[in-house]
């Protein structure tokens, strides 16, 4: 129960987030449409609302990870908080210098600029939200996933090219960046 009311305070959040990010909306066109939207329960994960739905504001991904596997390479963003909300399972986060254990219900807010990535420590498959403001990261995803249809990561034209995709997204990247041992809780 605790669980299902955290995420209706997180689906809420969004919703206000939706109407209250002048910035963002300024971006957007006057003629947008207000409508409501509907995703559908699935079993794939994937974008659930992107920026033409909130009109910039937000947008939500839902991430499916197996046991043992890491998130995306430590990285930070210049333009972007991200909320995680975990769904099932049993993660690590490392956040800045700190090491942190989620299991379902956490809630994690990131504010822009904190290295961070995350891994499944658990031994059962992983779910989580993430919710990203403003709007837009997931041109990001899209553009890196043309690139890798273009170019092999081994090509040597790929790194150039994902370091300019990466600088026009506001995206820093390490593997050389450390995170403290886990501390005992």
């Amino acid at each position: 129960m605790k669980s299902r009311i955290l995420l209706l305070s997180v689906l809420c959040l969004c919703f206000v987030l939706s109407y209250g990010v002048n910035a963002q909306q300024s971006k957007q066109s006057t003629s947008a449409e207000r409508v409501p939207v509907y995703i559908p329960p699935t079993s794939q994960g994937g974008w659930k609302v992107t920026a033409k739905d909130t009109r910039g504001a937000f947008s939500i991904v839902e991430s499916i990870v197996k046991p043992g596997t890491a998130g995306p390479v430590p990285h930070r963003h210049s333009r972007e908080d991200e909320v995680f909300y975990v769904l099932e399972g049993q993660y690590e986060f490392r956040v800045g210098d700190r090491v942190i254990s989620a299991s379902a219900g956490s809630f994690l807010f990131l504010p822009r600029g904190i290295p961070h990535t995350f891994k499944n420590v658990g031994t059962t498959t992983s779910r989580h939200l993430a919710i990203i403001s403003p709007a837009g990261l997931e041109r990001f995803f899209e553009e890196r996933n043309a690139l890798g249809r273009e170019l092999s990561t081994t090509d040597p034209a790929y790194p150039d090219r994902y370091k300019v995709l990466t600088e026009k997204y506001g995206l820093e990247y390490s593997a050389e960046w450390s995170f403290p041992p886990k501390a005992a809780e």
